[in-house]
């Protein structure tokens, strides 16, 4: 069985995360499903080819969830968070040292132990469980806020310093600093029309687009005033037609976005469990 076959197995078992999750393996609890990796496979593809698919994993140098099945039969290496699922990848112990792969209940992570002056920030680290597997990297903040002629707010480079590049479950695409100034750029040499009732940055009090999603939703601040910790933000479901204010952060939006259900923008309500889909660590194409 190719890499890309033990793909097609897994998916199946993560979406929906509702599926009931039975182990072939004899004396095996419930709640995980043991997907043998047969002789043959080219163990080094496996890993490569679930990062392309749910992005970089947790490993056994960052820390590995303690809720993982079959600890005392398997070394799990690699584990990938998506919505209420774990994929685990690893070998058995002892002598019979077989890679092994797993899809496994995850827990849905909960922000309800956090004071209630928790930052939003806080909140939505702890609504995804996250755990980054590797720093997301230096921002040299001062060289991006030059090239786009405006301060940042301090909300969004403490998003990005923490979470650093992906998806908030695996639809919310929360834009890098490069790619602010390149959603900048295009809209200065489209000469793209307004986004009623705001015109496109650098105009003052235009949109400055910092979030999108696979649904064509934008997301911009509203470069209003001189403070960015205070500018408002805009949000349109497709193109430029009149969209809607919102009055917080980016934080703030996000948990809001993943845990009300009657959010406007709110993301798809099948996922059982919150999550982060991590790009940090991947390479880019080309």
């Amino acid at each position: 069985m190719e890499a890309e076959q033990l793909l097609r197995a897994v998916s199946p078992l993560v979406w929906p995360d509702s599926v009931e999750l039975v182990c072939p393996e004899p004396g095996h609890r419930a709640g995980h499903t043991c997907l043998t990796v047969p002789e043959g496979t080219n163990v080094a593809d496996v890993p490569e080819v679930l990062d392309n698919w749910y992005g970089s994993p947790l490993t056994e140098e960052g820390g590995l969830p303690a809720e993982l099945p079959c600890g005392e039969e398997a070394r799990w290496t690699h584990v990938w968070p998506f919505a209420g699922r774990w994929i685990a990848f690893g070998r058995r112990r002892g002598e019979d040292a077989r890679p092994l792969l797993a899809v496994a209940r995850r827990p849905a992570p909960s922000p309800d132990g956090l004071p209630p002056d928790a930052s939003w920030l806080d909140r939505l680290v702890a609504v995804t469980g996250w755990s980054p597997s590797g720093a997301p990297g230096e921002v040299d903040w001062a060289a991006v806020e030059a090239r786009l002629g405006t301060r940042l707010p301090n909300d969004y480079k403490r998003l990005h310093e923490t979470f650093g590049e992906g998806l908030f479950d695996g639809y919310f695409n929360v834009y890098s600093p490069r790619d602010v100034i390149r959603h900048a750029d295009f809209a200065v040499r489209a000469g793209q029309e307004s986004w009623e009732p705001y015109p496109p940055f650098p105009a003052p009090g235009g949109v400055l687009h910092w979030a999108g999603t696979e649904d064509h939703h934008a997301f911009a601040w509203v470069t209003e005033g001189p403070d960015p910790d205070r500018w408002g933000l805009y949000a349109t479901y497709e193109g430029i037609e009149e969209g809607i204010r919102f009055e917080c952060t980016v934080t703030e939006f996000l948990f809001h976005q993943l845990t009300d259900p009657h959010h406007p923008f709110g993301v798809p309500a099948a996922f059982g469990a919150h999550w982060f889909h991590d790009h940090n660590g991947l390479k880019e194409d080309g």
